[in-house]
């Protein structure tokens, strides 16, 4: 079902306040100290900070705002929903919740414009920071969100590639993300990280590279 056009009017401003407010919160210090992510690099992905919520959003106050954008084969842009993360050391409401949703809100695949961009190699990694990480810095990747998310009818959109790179975290549920995605897809090297490391964290220690060589890039 398509958000009505008053709904996408009201994203579209949601997205753009809080993008605004990004600079200099604590949730941009957070992306860029803590996750290694210069806020000029990564500004394409549109990512905010709730300081001053619209009518609705009281309950995101205080988090990061990650926008699920779209963009069509014709080139038209859309925002499809919003998911807010907990920024750490700033209280919000549900504190004890890292993650909150838009009420409605289903699964969905982060930074599909990356699949439409690029038709020989992707790479899909889990959850959206990663994918911004892997993207900014030259692998371009889409998100699933979280590894027990996965969907069947996603599988569809990645037949097509010559390979598709799992980029999975280095932990037992990771392993099986990468293992469930080579039984629906063949097409699929899994490139896990290091114990205990994410795409976003390796990136920050070791730089891209370790990560390509990983890739036989």
């Amino acid at each position: 079902m398509r958000p009505s056009a008053s709904l996408n009017a009201s994203l579209r401003k949601a997205v753009s306040k809080y993008h605004a407010a990004l600079p200099g919160s604590p949730a941009g210090e957070y992306l860029e100290a803590d996750r290694g992510l210069p806020l000029t690099k990564i500004d394409k992905f549109r990512i905010g900070f709730v300081a001053e919520p619209e009518v609705g959003h009281e309950v995101y106050r205080g988090r990061l705002a990650i926008p699920y954008l779209r963009r069509s084969v014709a080139g038209d842009w859309s925002i499809k929903g919003m998911k807010f993360r907990s920024v750490p050391g700033v209280p919000c409401v549900k504190d004890d919740t890292k993650y909150l949703y838009l009420p409605g809100e289903k699964p969905r695949l982060y930074n599909t414009v990356a699949a439409i961009d690029n038709d020989d190699e992707i790479a899909i990694t889990e959850g959206e920071l990663d994918a911004i990480t892997a993207s900014a810095f030259g692998v371009p990747a889409v998100g699933a969100p979280g590894a027990t998310t996965w969907q069947p009818h996603w599988s569809e959109i990645f037949y097509g590639y010559e390979t598709v790179y799992a980029l999975t975290d280095g932990d037992k549920a990771g392993l099986k993300f990468g293992t469930d995605l080579s039984k629906v897809l063949g097409n699929v090297k899994i490139i896990p990280m290091d114990d205990g490391e994410d795409v976003n964290s390796m990136v920050h220690k070791y730089g891209i590279k370790k990560i390509l060589e990983r890739m036989g890039k």
